[in-house]
């Protein structure tokens, strides 16, 4: 992801999942495309979802989620 998991190490946590050999998890979140990148809050609830790979709006919500704003 061009270097945004090291960017905000620390403060936003990222995992990266096969969505083709995880089908529960990506039923469990929708996952119709891929990529799809989608953000969870402290508590693991969806905050949002961005379906391909816009570094910008990516990037946006790692600043929003990291308090970085």
């Amino acid at each position: 992801m061009n270097g945004l998991e090291e960017k905000y190490k620390g403060k936003v946590e990222t995992k990266k999942v096969n969505a083709s050999s995880e089908y529960e998890l990506s039923n469990d979140f929708e996952i119709q495309y891929v990529p799809t990148f989608v953000f969870l809050d402290s508590t693991g609830a969806t905050v949002d979802k961005i379906v391909g790979t816009n570094t910008s709006d990516i990037e946006k919500r790692y600043i929003l989620l990291s308090g970085s704003h």
